[in-house]
């Protein structure tokens, strides 16, 4: 071979090298997700219900027996939510308004809002959007949610749509690993997550206390979360997804029946929560733990598990968002993962301010440790739920840019006043 063949081969074999180089690096890119912008559902101050408000209307609807609403007085008294927390407008009439017709309204209330607002200040047309994931886990209707939103912002025809249905709390975790898995095909894509639970439809008029108490804590709210799998947005995000892990013990009865939407002896309706529910919650975690710990946690620290020694996720995780479902598993959780109570402080806060918000309620954490401004470049940021099924799931995240806090967080004008010093009581 002379040295003008050799040299274009030469010349050839370096192409290749860099054509293939540069497609690894794409590959590599393609498989980052990230969190460009999120947003929480901010309900007008008429929707405001406070404790005394909200007992006064049960006592005048009739319903409860006169121990069913000593129940949920008590139940109230020490749940650990605020006097701000919202109901829609069916369930502020009298009587309340449980009808179809009230459901949509609430739930147009709710995704309209969520969604214009994280478009409009992304400057996102919805045409743009790839793929739509939805979730309520108690309401279903047909047409699905997820058309509901094709049809009011005119997404394109080609859009890849998920409508999620009856997975509880922690389906806005799944509907993020359905839609990293996704983006993980389709290259060069946008995603929409929304994540919400309807209360219009499922509130329960009996006296069977443990479905009593799903109206004690779950309130109004919603979250919306808008996810790239582009190389170009890359600059523009404030969080890549590290991990994703799903635990389901429903091969288990009394992890399948801890959470069960089902009618009581008189054909009522309602979400029953199994007595149970704590310690079906605390096998659920720790199946969940040793896989989040396999992949944040040091390898001595690894080890140690294996032995028995519970690691202290706070050497590996900067800020945790655990499912505000109740004041009583926040607590157990904190004590499972031996965090300190400022570890907890954006679960508690967010359950004082909007009560159990079921699959959005991790959105409301994140938000507040924002507006404090705890969130730093770099940090590791863990979301933790549980869901019928009965699930825990969890997402890891990492800050790959500052985050901007303007009036569009839903702490934005208020998070001064936070954190406020909640009573020392036993909590359900």
């Amino acid at each position: 071979m002379d040295s003008s063949e050799f040299s274009v081969a030469a010349a050839v074999v370096v192409a290749v090298s860099v054509a293939v180089a540069v497609a690894v690096l794409m590959y590599k890119r393609s498989k980052k997700v990230y969190l460009l912008d999120f947003k929480c559902y901010q309900a007008p101050s008429h929707y405001r219900v406070p404790f005394s408000a909200l007992m006064e209307h049960l006592q005048i609807m009739g319903r409860w027996s006169s121990e069913a609403m000593d129940f949920q007085k008590k139940v109230m008294e020490r749940s650990g939510i605020g006097n701000q927390t919202y109901l829609p407008d069916g369930m502020q009439q009298l009587p309340m308004d449980y009808s179809l017709s009230a459901t949509t309204h609430e739930i147009h209330s709710v995704l309209f809002q969520i969604v214009h607002n994280l478009l409009s200040d992304n400057n996102v047309h919805p045409r743009a959007i790839d793929l739509l994931i939805t979730n309520c886990s108690l309401t279903s209707p047909t047409p699905s949610l997820a058309s509901m939103l094709v049809n009011r912002f005119g997404f394109r025809s080609n859009l890849k749509t998920f409508n999620l249905a009856g997975m509880g709390c922690s389906a806005g975790i799944l509907a993020l690993h359905l839609a990293r898995d996704v983006l993980r095909v389709h290259s060069n894509s946008l995603a929409l997550i929304l994540s919400m639970e309807s209360v219009s439809a499922n509130f329960y008029e009996g006296d069977t206390k443990s479905m009593l108490l799903a109206n004690c804590l779950f309130r109004m709210g919603g979250a919306g979360a808008l996810l790239s799998n582009r190389p170009r947005d890359s600059p523009a995000a404030k969080y890549q997804l590290l991990h994703v892990v799903r635990t389901h013990l429903g091969a288990h009865t009394p992890a399948y029946d801890a959470v069960v939407h089902r009618p009581d002896a008189h054909g009522r309706t309602g979400v029953a929560l199994s007595r149970l529910i704590l310690q079906v919650a605390g096998e659920a975690l720790r199946e969940n733990m040793e896989a989040v710990g396999a992949a944040v946690l040091p390898y001595w620290e690894q080890a140690a598990y294996v032995w028995g020694y519970v690691p202290e996720f706070g050497k590996a995780i900067d800020h945790f968002c655990i499912h505000a479902g109740g004041r009583a598993v926040i607590e157990a959780i904190a004590e499972r993962l031996r965090l300190r109570e400022r570890d907890v402080e954006a679960s508690k806060m967010t359950l004082c301010r909007f009560g159990n918000t079921s699959s959005s309620s991790t959105w409301y954490e994140l938000a507040y440790l924002e507006a404090k401004g705890r969130v730093k470049r770099g940090d590791k940021v863990w979301q933790l739920a549980f869901g019928s099924g009965f699930k825990c799931n969890t997402a890891v995240w990492k800050c790959v840019s500052q985050p901007r806090v303007g009036p569009s967080n839903v702490w934005y004008r208020e998070i001064h006043m936070y954190p406020l010093q909640l009573p020392n009581i036993l909590y359900y």
